[in-house]
């Protein structure tokens, strides 16, 4: 059966071919009008997935402190530079949530896989997805989108979306 990717990118749709190819899936948009109101990752994703009505998943992502304080607020009034010079080194939790059902009347399951680090010293890497120009994980030097695919092994990334693609094609 064929999922939708409801509001993926290109990028992220590409990354989830990499980390989860027996997952059969295209990318759909938001329905025009759509607005998330929950401030958590995890009621960002189901909201999102509930505002489509075709089974299929949709992720959210935020940047916390270690006491949970979200940081998108932050990042929304400041540019990255700025960002990364306010809170540098700061530890921090970047949690990935991806709300799926596999059929429309069914019910919403939330995955959550978190990643702990701290704000990179300055915007690094290419990659324009979520905070990952941002976010440096534990045991690494550089953020997410400077460690090329190994972005892949170090992030959230791998564990959210193998437990999805176990989700939807063993039909548990």
């Amino acid at each position: 059966m064929a999922y939708w990717f409801i509001d993926g990118t290109a990028a992220r749709a590409a990354e989830l071919r990499q980390l989860a190819p027996e997952l059969v899936f295209e990318v759909a948009e938001l329905p025009s009008g759509f607005a998330a109101s929950a401030p958590e990752p995890g009621p960002r994703a189901r909201d999102k997935l509930l505002a489509d009505p075709r089974p299929g998943f949709a992720e959210a992502i935020d940047l916390t402190t270690m006491d949970g304080k979200s940081l998108r607020l932050e990042l929304d009034s400041e540019n990255e530079t700025r960002f990364c010079r306010w809170w540098r080194q700061t530890p921090a939790r970047l949690h990935l949530c991806v709300a799926y059902r596999r059929d429309p009347q069914g019910a919403v399951e939330v995955i959550t896989a978190v990643c702990d680090g701290a704000i990179a010293e300055k915007p690094a890497g290419t990659s324009g997805l979520g905070w990952d120009r941002l976010f440096v994980p534990s045991g690494q030097t550089r953020p997410l989108a400077a460690l090329g695919d190994d972005r892949l092994v170090v992030g959230p990334s791998r564990l959210a979306y193998s437990q999805l693609a176990q989700a939807l094609t063993s039909g548990n």
